[in-house]
């Protein structure tokens, strides 16, 4: 298969028709099959990749689960909105055309998929033209399922794919891509139809010449495997279709979580908190302001005239010296009135002028009332000691608690202001009740449809144990009586091919697998990073489960791989199953190396790209291909375009040439 072009028509970002050159160019004699894009993030790139598997697969492209109304849904929002435009287009379109051979023939296709809105309906269109002429008398059904037997999506998916999401193949636990992926790719899937296909062809040509109550059982049992294989079906459906409705419905929850913080739901959560702080701040602030009060209505307001304090103690002061200094003449006098009573009586009467004289003379300084102040407050020694340890050390411990007062009061008057703001931040409960209550519905909506999807899928499974049952039960009453009842060389034939065919798929499948492994191994070999690693891989043929050892027999846990190394891991077993097929499609990589070290992407540039595949086209930023790789890819590279986004016109155009080399740059390469 060669993609030979592609072109869009108003899709995306891209405004009116592009076409765009795929397949890839003989250089010095020489076919280069790489085609490289260029662009960066929100150019377009990817529309190249979305452009080919919309135009082959239409729904399906979108995924398995997606419902038809979200599918035109995409379509619509595919079609190009134009900046400023008064009549923007109502129509989109892309083609493809490819060569495809089969059977030794190969023919040129051409697939137009285009669709209109009309009246906000989607209608779409499909077109297949085959050497061109144009496929009639088909609906669109029927021509899409010729697209998809041409080119099965399972198979599409793991040669069409996005570098970054391809390492989910290595966390499938459950093995279904990969295992599509071996059965198509393989022809294993051909092999279980043409069985299936025998074993009606036998049932029809045997059941006539069975007794009635064993052909009777027979068609019971192929009622009861056909009902609960719809019922399967059925059950499979809903929960596909729930599972949609649920991706739907996280996008609501997300988007009404957004409307809640747009209204300030954020603080509405925090309103009644910050509202209880707020009380808790203005009982402190307030006790504070008290305890405030009461310093002012004690000693404190001493303090307010500290000269006229000091003049205070200074008196008082004098006054206590003066009481001392009466108190001690006092006691003098007293000693003295005896002393001269004394000495007069021994020296008589007729000298007492000159003891009263000499005593005088004697304790004159000790009697001088110099000095001597009025006596105003008359405190005693006690009441002074209070007072003087009042204006000394009290008032000023009560000047120190009021100042760490003051600053409280300063920081909680602060702390106020801030929480009062976020209270004001906060809405009125009742604009948020409304979206609140949608919140929560959508919350229960999704907890339901959560459990009905376990229930669904718990009767799917019971359904199909059933069918299962049943058909292990048909079969074996089938293969009991068809041999004694066979009649005719066909039928016969047909018995010994069926038998064949059981015992050959099995033996090829195992053949392939143990090739697939081997060439898994050299693929994951020349792309991993660390070179000293050595591994065995084993596929098993029941659930295609890949187990990988070290050299040492330890089982390798995928799911601790780096993401880097998954994406190896599922690049790996592409180029294996391509390798191990025989088929040549062509391959698109989208992102290749947005996950990789250094030395992963140098391996993937030196052993993977070149020998991918006979076309390759590759889409990338210029730090993924950067100056250096593009250099290292350049004997390979066909030719290259860059996607350029014009933010004035709000669209993106394809121009030959990538990033820094211009298109007459690749028509002079060597």
């Amino acid at each position: 298969m060669i993609l030979n072009s592609l072109g869009l028509r108003d899709f995306g970002v891209f405004s009116g028709q592009h076409i765009i050159d795929l397949a890839p160019r003989t250089k010095y004699n020489r076919k280069r099959p790489i085609v490289l894009f260029g662009g960066l993030n929100g150019a377009g790139k990817t529309t190249t990749l979305t452009a080919v598997r919309l135009a082959l697969y239409g729904r399906q492209s979108m995924g398995r689960s997606i419902s038809q109304a979200a599918y035109h849904e995409q379509l619509s929002e595919y079609i190009h909105k134009p900046n400023n435009s008064i009549l923007p287009p109502c129509a989109a379109a892309v083609e493809l055309a490819f060569s495809y051979g089969k059977h030794g023939v190969l023919n040129e296709y051409k697939v137009v998929r285009s669709w209109e809105e009309n009246k906000s309906k989607v209608i779409e269109h499909l077109e297949i033209l085959k050497d061109n002429v144009l496929l009639e008398g088909l609906s669109f059904d029927q021509l899409q399922s010729f697209l998809s037997e041409l080119i099965p999506i399972g198979v599409a998916d793991l040669f069409f794919f996005d570098g970054e999401k391809i390492a989910d193949l290595a966390e499938d636990n459950t093995n279904e891509a990969l295992a599509d992926a071996i059965n198509r790719l393989l022809g294993l899937d051909i092999i279980e139809r043409l069985r299936a296909d025998l074993s009606i062809y036998l049932r029809e040509h045997t059941q006539d010449k069975l007794p009635k109550d064993i052909s009777k059982e027979l068609k019971n049992l192929e009622k009861m495997y056909k009902s609960n294989h719809d019922e399967y079906e059925k059950y499979l459906t809903t929960s596909q279709d729930m599972k949609t409705e649920l991706v739907s419905l996280d996008a609501e929850i997300t988007s009404t979580k957004q409307r809640i913080n747009d209204l300030g739901g954020a603080w509405a959560q925090s309103r009644q908190a910050e509202e209880i702080r707020a009380s808790q701040i203005i009982a402190e602030r307030d006790k504070a302001k008290a305890d405030i009060k009461d310093l002012f209505s004690d000693a404190l307001p001493l303090l307010a005239a500290p000269k006229a304090l000091i003049r205070l103690i200074d008196k008082l002061d004098a006054e206590k010296q003066t009481k001392a200094n009466i108190s001690t003449r006092k006691e003098l006098n007293k000693h003295l009135n005896k002393l001269r009573k004394v000495l007069t009586k021994n020296l008589g009467t007729d000298n007492k002028d000159v003891v009263d004289s000499s005593i005088d003379d004697a304790f004159k300084k000790a009697l001088d009332k110099k000095g001597d102040i009025t006596i105003r407050h008359d405190l005693s020694d006690t009441e002074f000691e209070r007072v003087r340890g009042i204006i000394k050390t009290y008032a000023p411990q009560q000047a120190e608690q009021l100042r760490k007062l003051s600053d409280r009061v300063e920081s909680l008057e602060a702390d106020l202001q801030v929480a009062s703001k976020n209270i004001a931040r906060a809405p009125d409960q009742s604009r948020l009740d409304d979206v609140v209550t949608e919140l929560e519905a959508l919350q229960n909506k999704k907890g339901h449809i959560t459990k009905d999807i376990d229930v669904t899928r718990d009767e799917a499974k019971k359904s199909l144990r059933a069918a299962m049952e049943n058909l292990r039960r048909l079969r074996d009453l089938d293969a009991k009586y068809s041999k004694a009842m066979s009649h005719g060389k066909a039928v016969e034939l047909a018995a010994n091919t069926r038998g064949m065919l059981s015992e050959f798929s099995e033996k090829m499948k195992q053949r392939k697998l143990a090739t697939l492994e081997q060439e898994f191994i050299k693929s994951f070999s020349k792309l991993a990073r660390k070179d000293d690693m050595d591994i065995q891989a084993h596929i098993d043929p029941n659930n295609f489960n890949v187990s990988l050892t070290d050299a040492h027999g330890k089982i390798i846990n995928k799911k601790k791989l780096s993401a880097g190394e998954k994406q190896i891991y599922a690049i790996a077993m592409l180029e294996a199953l391509g390798r191990t097929s025989g088929r040549n499609l062509p391959i698109i990589i989208d992102t290749p190396l947005g996950r990789l070290d250094s030395k992963h992407r140098t391996k993937l540039v030196k052993n993977y790209f070149p020998t991918a595949s006979h076309q390759v086209l590759i889409l990338s930023t210029d730090t993924e291909i950067d100056e250096d790789f593009y250099s290292e890819l350049s004997p390979e590279i066909s030719h290259a375009f860059s996607v350029d986004y014009d933010s004035k016109k709000g669209c993106s155009e394809y121009n030959e040439g990538y990033f820094w080399r211009a298109k007459k740059e690749y028509d002079n390469a060597t």
